[in-house]
């Protein structure tokens, strides 16, 4: 009995080492990838780029929200922790602008969710960061951005890397939480039309991952499948940008 389990368990392990990959999409869409050129301490967006162009998405780069193209252009709004958030919160119009863009948006800058309407407006208590992550508890299997990812406890960076979070509204779709603390969320997103915080109902698909400026370039291979899962399911929403006469 010991031999057959033995023996299955390595048909398996076989079986799933030989597992084709999926091909990546070609031609996916345009993004617009909203950035810092060289941080303070550095960052993993020339890495997330290029994997969003081995996606098989074509990638503008913007610095900051100040002067970048209009998002209506574009399939999907990708915005870097490393974009300033003070910067944002000064500039009212420029709020406006990226929180009510009928373009689907992927976000891992926790101290804008409250600005984009994605969680409340108490830092510490609506959002924050941790001062160091590893593990994840995955709650919504089912769900697309979940990516086959079996539900319960598992790694998404190799090493101990600081995660965002947030608490979002009722109408959010919650991936990944912290363990030990499901009331902070690491990985979630709202379908468009559903409910965020402040009764604001998403004007396309959102979505918060739980990053820091370089966590990406300290991802297991099951963290970046739920990255890639996460863009590929923003971008999968439909733009609602009205048509300008």
């Amino acid at each position: 009995m010991k031999k057959a389990f033995a023996a299955a368990l390595l048909a398996l392990a076989i079986g799933a080492a030989s597992a084709p990959t999926p091909a990546l999409a070609a031609d996916a869409g345009k993004v617009l990838f909203l950035m810092r050129a060289d941080p303070p301490g550095g960052s993993a967006d020339p890495a997330v780029k290029a994997r969003l162009e081995a996606m098989g998405y074509a990638v503008t780069t913007s610095e900051g929200l100040d002067g970048a193209p209009d998002p209506c252009g574009f399939d999907l709004v990708v915005m870097s922790s490393t974009v300033r958030s003070n910067q944002f919160t000064a500039n009212r119009p420029a709020i406006t602008r990226w929180r009510d863009m009928g373009v689907p948006l992927v976000t891992w800058e926790n101290d804008l969710l409250d600005d984009l309407w994605m969680t409340g407006l108490r830092r510490d208590t609506d959002f924050g960061e941790l001062e160091t992550g590893h593990y994840f508890w995955l709650v919504r299997a089912p769900h697309p951005m979940a990516a086959g990812v079996p539900a319960g406890l598992g790694t998404w960076t190799e090493a101990r890397t600081p995660p965002g979070w947030g608490k979002p509204g009722l109408g959010a779709d919650i991936i990944m939480t912290w363990p030990g603390e499901p009331e902070k969320a690491t990985l979630f997103g709202y379908e468009a039309g559903a409910t965020m915080d402040h009764d604001h109902l998403a004007p396309a698909r959102r979505v918060f991952i739980g990053m820091e400026n370089n966590s990406f370039t300290r991802m297991t291979q099951t963290g970046r499948t739920l990255f890639d899962a996460a863009i590929t399911w923003a971008r999968a929403g439909a733009k609602m940008c009205k048509v300008k006469k």
